[in-house]
């Protein structure tokens, strides 16, 4: 089992150490679709970037020096690089969640076991569902932050559908994985120590295979965690040097902890 909990981890660790490192929120309504930027700054005041860059406020261009300029063209430019690397962290840990979940159902259960197919669907689903989130049914990028919850980005909502995925399986498998089990010591002798030590190798196996990988997700976690700190700093720049935007605060970050 804890081969199992191991491969869960590997997982789960790349965007629990990215929501440690980047505490972020986003307060208020801000929505990137079809290539325009809106973002609700209070009850009464819309900001609106389009794709070249023209700043509106409540449907009227403002007119901006030229280092206005650069950081509505910053604002709108790590928005548009975020929803990507967000939509890419998210992918990329499921598809590692499924490959390390796969290989730990398959040394336990046998490569045509149904568990594996069923996990197969719920990661699937879950990637559909990040699909949904962070691009248009015509492929175009887009976000609308009243899709995370509490505000949180790439918070706790995504681990915690991860290991509700995987919980489930693991709770409908039980069953199966226990008489698997059983049936593995039984032939083997009923030496439990030999079939302890088996399945302490198999984890680290699994450990030496994925570790790589999870690093990388904490390296583009990283990435993006940069990203959003520039996004931050265009939006404090915008707020004190564009009157109009002088109560545009939706974004809110602080680093916390920082990634091993």
């Amino acid at each position: 089992m804890r081969s199992i909990i191991l491969a869960a981890t590997l997982t789960f660790g790349s965007l629990s150490a990215f929501a440690n490192q980047c505490n972020i929120e986003l307060d208020g309504q801000l929505q990137l679709e079809d290539k325009v930027l809106q973002v609700q700054m209070d009850h009464q005041n819309q900001l609106t970037i389009t794709e070249d860059k023209t700043l509106y406020v409540n449907n009227q261009v403002v007119d901006l020096s030229t280092e206005q300029q650069q950081w509505v063209n910053q604002y709108y430019n790590g928005i548009n690089q975020a929803v990507p690397q967000a939509a890419n962290i998210a992918t990329d840990a499921i598809a590692l969640a499924s490959s390390a979940m796969n290989e730990v159902f398959e040394e336990l259960l046998g490569s045509n076991s149904h568990v594996m197919q069923d996990l197969s669907d719920k990661l699937y689903e879950l990637d559909q569902q990040v699909q949904y989130n962070f691009y248009g049914d015509n492929g175009s990028i887009r976000i609308d932050s009243n899709a995370f919850e509490d505000g949180a980005f790439m918070g706790e909502q995504w681990e915690r559908e991860f290991e509700e995925t995987i919980e489930e399986v693991v709770s409908e498998s039980i069953g199966h994985i226990m008489v698997a089990l059983g049936t593995q010591i039984i032939f083997g002798g009923g030496d439990l120590d030999e079939f302890e030590q088996k399945m302490e190798h198999f984890g680290q196996r699994i450990e030496h295979k994925f570790e790589t990988q999870a690093i990388v997700l904490e390296k583009n976690a990283n990435a993006l965690c940069d990203t959003l700190t520039k996004i931050d700093i265009a939006e404090n720049q915008l707020q004190l040097n564009v009157k109009q935007l002088s109560s545009l605060d939706v974004l809110h970050m602080s680093k916390e902890t920082q990634l091993m």
